[in-house]
């Protein structure tokens, strides 16, 4: 049986179990983070549809290597990615593999949305964002805000048009659908719910995401 371990247990410092399959339920507008070991499965769930997953990596091993959109769109030539595609790091050594892919839209372009974007742009103070999310979630690993790079937007919708110009539109993401990577480096990973409500990102409501950590047995 699966172990749910709560984004709420996760800040009190619960431990998960030692083997077997976990979950994490991330309340929308929270994050969380977690070690994914070389052969581990992560499969990330939205649970009621049009909801951004932000997803940052480090090496577990040495913290100077990170996942890296520049470097994956530079090994792939692609401006998205999808269902058999490797996600690289900034030394071009392959993290993940995404193996099922429900929703078949995600951003690799975007930033993460921080507070000073919803200063700046929508006069906002104090908002929840990916980058708050992550600097906390990374902070027992020792990792600063300064250190956490571009995110890797599953399920956002931003469409590539003819003029090159990209937009950002209502997620197309259904209740249930996920995404499936499997881990080739030992890893520390966050995911963000991404808390953006005054934009189309998360269809102007952020929602929970199931992240479930398998080994390759485990898997449906």
């Amino acid at each position: 049986m699966n172990e749910t371990v709560s984004a709420e247990d996760e800040a009190a410092g619960r431990s998960r179990p030692g083997t077997g399959p976990w979950e994490i339920l991330v309340p929308g507008g929270h994050g969380t983070a977690f070690v994914a070991k070389s052969g581990q499965l992560i499969e990330i769930v939205d649970v009621e549809g049009q909801q951004v997953a932000d997803f940052v990596a480090f090496a577990e091993r040495n913290r100077t290597e990170w996942l890296s959109t520049t470097h994956t769109r530079s090994a792939l030539l692609k401006l998205t990615v999808q269902t058999g595609d490797r996600l690289d790091s900034n030394w071009r050594h392959p993290m993940f593999e995404i193996l099922r892919d429900d929703v078949g839209r995600n951003d690799i372009i975007t930033s993460m949305c921080d507070d000073r974007r919803y200063r700046l742009d929508y006069q906002v103070e104090g908002h929840r964002s990916c980058r708050t999310n992550f600097a906390e979630a990374l902070e027992p690993w020792g990792i600063a805000e300064w250190q956490i790079p571009d995110p890797f937007n599953f399920f956002q919708n931003a469409p590539i048009h003819p003029d090159r110009t990209f937009g950002n539109e209502i997620p197309t993401g259904q209740p249930g659908d996920k995404l499936v990577l499997r881990t080739l480096l030992d890893t520390i990973v966050a995911v963000s719910a991404c808390p953006q409500d005054l934009n189309p990102c998360n269809g102007f409501n952020p929602s929970p995401l199931l992240i479930r950590v398998l080994e390759p047995a485990d898997a449906s």
